[in-house]
């Protein structure tokens, strides 16, 4: 029997849009434009920090625009930032970005997922809320739209020892303030605004950090208005802790391949 060889090449493209850096992740070939992935990163990580799942999802046929989240990467000041400052602001960059692929010819800027981890998943059910959603699908991986429960979990000696040793909290009344923040923008309080894009929530059964009881909770609330029931799923993976599997991208990409 002849072996058939299938040579592929991936493109990793530096670029930068505005302010904004980022990598362009996508298969070279001849074929009409891409359907688009834009990809978060989590918390005091950076654009390189998801390039394996990029290169998954290009090789799977997307053009995928993985961005510095807001204070990240490329964008730090060597300075913290502020987690949901880095949130709300990179959400604000989302129709910047996809609006600039308007003329491309490799991306198609018609059809777009949006997906993160951890803290990019924040800014993905972020994105959910605003009125002026530009994507066919989303994804957050390993986060929770119950922002309360993240801030709520420092109150515990382990994290909140951790959180210190990084930096990210300096004294104990920084976690009162940062859980007013909370209770005032965290997106599962503005869950009817989410009820028509399809949307696939991917969680750890042991995650300490992203409890999936938030998740949980969304997708009762979500339910029972939601647009269609068969665009509306969430996934808790046993015995994973605060991290993604490669399962969870084969789920995610097959989701995108669907909506997208």
């Amino acid at each position: 029997m002849q072996r058939v060889r299938i040579k592929m090449e991936i493109i990793v493209r530096n670029k930068r849009i505005d302010d904004i850096p980022l990598l362009e992740v996508f298969r070279r070939d001849h074929n009409s434009k891409k359907p688009m992935i834009i990809l978060y990163h989590g918390y005091l990580g950076r654009k390189e920090s998801v390039l394996l799942q990029a290169y998954l999802f290009a090789t799977n046929g997307f053009f995928v625009v993985v961005p510095d989240a807001y204070g990240h990467g490329e964008r730090s000041s060597g300075q913290i930032v502020n987690l949901f400052t880095s949130i709300t602001e990179s959400v604000s960059e989302i129709n910047k970005m996809i609006d600039h692929y308007r003329d491309s010819r490799e991306a198609d800027y018609t059809r777009v997922g949006l997906a993160g981890y951890s803290m990019g998943g924040c800014i993905t059910f972020s994105y959910l809320t605003l009125k002026d959603k530009r994507i066919k699908a989303a994804v957050p991986v390993i986060s929770t739209p119950d922002w309360v429960s993240i801030i709520e979990n420092l109150r515990t000696g382990e994290l909140l020892a951790e959180f210190k040793a990084q930096g990210i909290i300096k004294h104990e009344s920084e976690v009162e303030e940062y859980l007013k923040v909370a209770k005032e923008i965290q997106p599962i309080n503005h869950y009817e605004a989410m009820t028509d894009t399809p949307l696939l929530m991917l969680c750890g059964e042991k995650d300490n950090v992203t409890p999936p009881a938030g998740v949980k909770r969304l997708y009762e609330m979500l339910s029972s208005v939601f647009f269609d029931k068969n665009a509306l799923k969430y996934s808790i993976y046993p015995e994973v802790g605060h991290g993604d599997t490669l399962e969870m991208n084969l789920e995610l990409c097959e989701w995108m391949k669907r909506f997208v």
